[in-house]
């Protein structure tokens, strides 16, 4: 009766040992489909942001004409390399808040015409 009971109590534990593993694995799954979502949606609003500004791009003046080209070239850098500028956010591990995500696509941005020939051969 013993045996039975220590034996009952072992495969118990074992039982919910690998029930923490799989809930662990499971969460870690959740919040990595989470970052994706959220570095997403930063980059979806960053397109947004620089959309309003392409009206400019027929204007008669010349500095308001080279933001709204600007703007294109943004646009066209955010929506080319999503997937890859989601998974370099994931690799790097940006902090989930504004700033932290806002910078690391700032400097992305920056110099669009070095970032998409790295993107390109990657």
């Amino acid at each position: 009766m013993k045996k039975w009971f220590i034996l009952a109590a072992v495969a118990l534990m074992i039982a919910a040992t690998s029930y923490v593993w799989a809930a662990e694995d499971l969460s870690r799954s959740s919040s990595i489909k989470m970052q994706n979502i959220i570095y997403g949606a930063t980059i979806d609003s960053k397109a947004s942001f620089y959309q309003k500004r392409i009206y400019l791009v027929d204007s008669e003046f010349k500095i308001l004409s080279d933001i709204g080209k600007d703007a294109v070239k943004k646009i066209a850098f955010l929506k080319a390399y999503r997937q890859k500028l989601i998974g370099n956010m994931v690799a790097k591990n940006v902090k989930l808040n504004t700033s932290s995500m806002d910078s690391f696509l700032g400097t992305k941005i920056h110099n669009i015409s070095t970032n998409m020939e790295a993107y390109s051969t990657e």
